[in-house]
């Protein structure tokens, strides 16, 4: 009786006429940075970098970690340079490092076929050529460090590589210059270090279970128009996941939708418990209810990190 009486609270959106099937839905969600210790430093002094091209990777890490504009920077950045008049003791951390380059360009012997007598303009007789192509290959490796500026303690350590190589033979155009390649190289590592020490936000699309595999005639009705008004109507949506899962406990697929509607309206911990409960109930597909928990587990420690932050200052 009580299936009857909780599938009638929602029998009005077996007759929803949306267009298409939704889904999916695209959210957005702050996460924690992968070396927390260094997130906590507020103000980020940028020391030497020794090595030829250690100057342009300092330079590349104050912009990556000044930001683009398009949001408030994570870190105040600060540089240690003769001229600025900042010591040690104006940050919170101090980021150094060294960059070693390395440029190897040599003969590459390679076989071609070609051509040797034709016929009406139709080859009829090919053989191999040997022909001297030119192989080079650039090599950038940065180690990076972030000392607290209290004690010294290390916050973040990392080493970083980048590696290109280009081959081109007699007819081909010649690579473009060394400079530009390294440049690239050097952005790239800076962009890198700045997404593992800082905070981010992400946009991201999760996508609901549809299967309505077991469930009874009536049920997998309701759960399909149930799915389609997710493209609509979102909390409308979730809310017949949640007469359903009523109606018809402990089915997985509805349990991880239910989660998903958790993690929109932005109540992790909920998301979590609902993830894991579909693991339980489902375990061959552990695989893509793992994502979901470790994904919500990354956005509590982000509010959990953004509490401590707050409380610092």
């Amino acid at each position: 009786m009580r299936k009857r009486i909780v599938l009638a609270a929602v029998a009005g959106i077996a007759g929803f006429a949306g267009a298409g099937l939704a889904e999916s839905v695209t959210l957005t969600g702050n996460f924690p940075a992968a070396y927390r210790d260094a997130s906590f430093l507020r103000r980020m002094a940028i020391d030497r970098f020794d090595g030829g091209d250690g100057p342009a990777l300092s330079i590349a890490l104050e912009r990556a970690l000044a930001g683009d504009g398009s949001a408030p920077a994570h870190f105040s950045v600060v540089s240690l340079s003769p001229r600025s008049g900042v010591g040690p003791s104006d940050a919170d951390g101090i980021l150094s490092g060294l960059v070693s380059t390395e440029i190897n360009e040599n003969r590459d012997a390679q076989q071609r076929e070609e051509c040797v007598e034709k016929v009406d303009d139709k080859c009829t007789k090919k053989q191999k050529i040997e022909i001297i192509c030119r192989k080079r290959s650039i090599d950038v490796v940065a180690d990076l460090r972030i000392a607290r500026a209290r004690n010294g303690s290390v916050a973040y350590s990392n080493r970083k590589s980048r590696h290109d190589e280009i081959t081109w033979c007699p007819g081909t155009n010649a690579p473009g210059p060394v400079e530009g390649i390294i440049r690239g190289m050097i952005d790239s590592i800076a962009a890198e270090t700045a997404h593992e020490i800082a905070p981010y936000t992400e946009r991201y699309a999760l996508r609901f279970y549809e299967s309505r595999s077991g469930m009874p005639k009536d049920v997998a009705a309701t759960f399909k128009a149930a799915i389609k008004l997710t493209q609509r109507n979102l909390p409308e949506a979730c809310q017949a996941f949640a007469a359903i899962n009523g109606a018809l406990p402990d089915q997985a697929i509805i349990v991880y939708d239910l989660g998903i509607c958790a993690e929109a309206r932005g109540d992790y911990p909920a998301a979590l418990a609902q993830y894991r409960r579909a693991a339980d109930l489902r375990p061959r597909d552990r695989a893509d209810f793992d994502a979901g928990i470790d994904r919500t587990q990354r956005l509590i420690v982000a509010q959990d990190d953004q509490r401590e932050r707050a409380r610092r200052r």
